[in-house]
């Protein structure tokens, strides 16, 4: 394999995504007319694969099962820019899936994640792949990785910028116990709850987002040892939070065709700002531009992604500080 060193490294989950999309506002409980189609994804890969369209050199270690599906995955993983050469491989698992149904808006309805094969993905298989972590100036952790997992590589890359996407309320109850040995971490207000390792469903998720909440959480992951916080506000934006201050940082105002990937992208920004050596503000403003920029297209990586139209974008984003 030719020699290389990865400028991000991203641990977590490479999928087959299984996507329907209504034609019209959904009805639960019945058959509703739409399309469907598939595609390369997984929170890991999609981290991934926008961090290369951001000119990165970037590299993946995920599970790929036995089936044909893992060859396809890998192929259109490398075929995007991101090296898979280091992964794990389970010939006797199945390659993971994720299926989602958008509405007709692009707004999620659901989803179901068939990813068994990472949960074989232990901390043993993490000390023998430790390697492009080590070469990395970045990492990044997706919480759909093993929670011993997680642990593990917590602590092994606790002096690095080390980025946890929490991915849902249920993946980040697994970083909980280690979340101070991240630097960054990028949660909703019930994920950045359950990191904290209080009831995510005390609080209402509505629309407009609950600013104190997010803040008062904020805080407390900062007093734990993260260096920089992001909290998504949804449609507000993302909060940002660092020992220097505090800001909301508004999205883009482009179209939203589908916001499945919108995370991931922020992610992506996150770790190419971090790279760069961008403060916390703008780090928030590269990360709301990218997921304003994903969710404007249909796929969960945007084709349109790449460094200067993101700079573009960021630009223009509406960034106040609030302390």
């Amino acid at each position: 394999m030719k020699h290389y060193k990865p400028v991000v490294a991203v641990y977590g989950g490479a999928n087959f995504d299984i996507q329907a999309r209504c034609r019209e506002p959904y009805r639960p409980g019945d058959s509703n007319p739409g399309t469907s189609s598939m595609s390369f994804g997984g929170v890991g890969r999609n981290i991934a694969e926008n961090v290369a369209r951001l000119g990165l050199v970037t590299e993946l270690v995920t599970v790929f099962g036995g089936d044909e599906m893992a060859s396809l995955l890998a192929d259109g993983c490398r075929a995007s820019g991101v090296e898979v050469g280091r992964s794990l491989i389970l010939p006797n698992e199945a390659t993971s899936r994720y299926i989602c149904l958008i509405d007709h808006n692009g707004s999620l309805v659901g989803a179901v994640a068939a990813m068994d094969c990472l949960s074989l993905f232990g901390p043993d298989e993490l000390a023998s792949r430790f390697g492009p972590g080590d070469e990395a100036d970045v990492v990044v952790i997706d919480a759909n990785l093993p929670p011993e997992t997680i642990a593990a590589a917590a602590f092994r890359w606790k002096d690095k910028p080390l980025i946890l996407d929490t991915v849902s309320v249920a993946k980040a109850v697994r970083a909980a116990p280690v979340i101070g040995r991240f630097s960054m971490v990028k949660p909703n207000r019930k994920e950045a709850r359950a990191l904290l390792g209080l009831d995510p469903d005390t609080i209402d998720d509505g629309p407009d987002g609950d600013e104190s909440v997010a803040i008062s959480s904020a805080r407390a992951l900062l007093s734990l040892g993260v260096r920089e916080v992001f909290i998504s506000l949804r449609e507000r934006g993302l909060l940002w939070v660092d020992s220097s201050g505090m800001g909301i940082a508004s999205p883009v105002n482009l179209p939203v065709v589908n916001v499945s990937g919108a995370g991931d992208a922020a992610t992506a920004a996150l770790a190419w700002a971090t790279v760069h050596k961008l403060d916390c503000g703008e780090k928030a403003s590269y990360a709301v531009a990218a997921a304003s920029l994903c969710a404007s297209y249909p796929d969960a990586v945007a084709a349109g992604m790449n460094a200067d139209r993101l700079a573009l974008l960021a630009k223009g984003v509406r960034n106040e500080r609030l302390s």
